[in-house]
């Protein structure tokens, strides 16, 4: 039987917010429920796209023991875990949802007055309002056939 322990939040629909002033934004109250009373995101640049990954404590945790199951962890790994968590920051909101997103994060995304927060599941994205629309696929049949296919 699954517990409800054992059940982890999962991320859907999209929120566009535009910054304020102190270049902060207001997350999502719906998905602020599902943190079970912590109020910290882990940000992430992705590599290759100009947006950011933001995961839980919940699943950043999920993600450390995977690598740990992994075996050893060489020089080479050791310096892309390096370099992926000094890139990385701890998102925290204060009591009315707003969330402040270092310059670095920013600017990475290249977001100049609004960004779309995307629920993917077990992550939130969070791009520029202008690269948002070029990052929309034309077409995933592995998707389609994921969510849409039959039992």
């Amino acid at each position: 039987m699954i517990e409800a322990k054992d059940i982890q939040a999962l991320f859907v629909g999209s929120f566009t917010h535009s910054l304020d002033a102190k270049r902060r934004i207001i997350f999502p109250s719906s998905w602020r429920n599902l943190m079970d009373g912590r109020n910290q995101l882990f940000a992430f640049p992705h590599p290759d796209d100009k947006c950011l990954y933001l995961y839980t404590a919940e699943e950043m945790m999920r993600r450390l023991n995977q690598l740990r199951a992994g075996g050893l962890i060489d020089k080479m790994d050791q310096q892309a875990i390096r370099s992926f968590a000094a890139g990385a920051d701890m998102l925290v909101w204060d009591a009315q949802g707003r969330v402040r997103i270092g310059e670095n994060l920013l600017a990475h995304t290249e977001v100049k007055n609004q960004v779309v927060l995307v629920g993917t599941l077990t992550r939130i994205e969070l791009w520029s309002a202008e690269n948002f629309d070029l990052a929309l696929p034309q077409d995933s049949s592995a998707a389609e056939d994921i969510f849409y296919g039959g039992y």
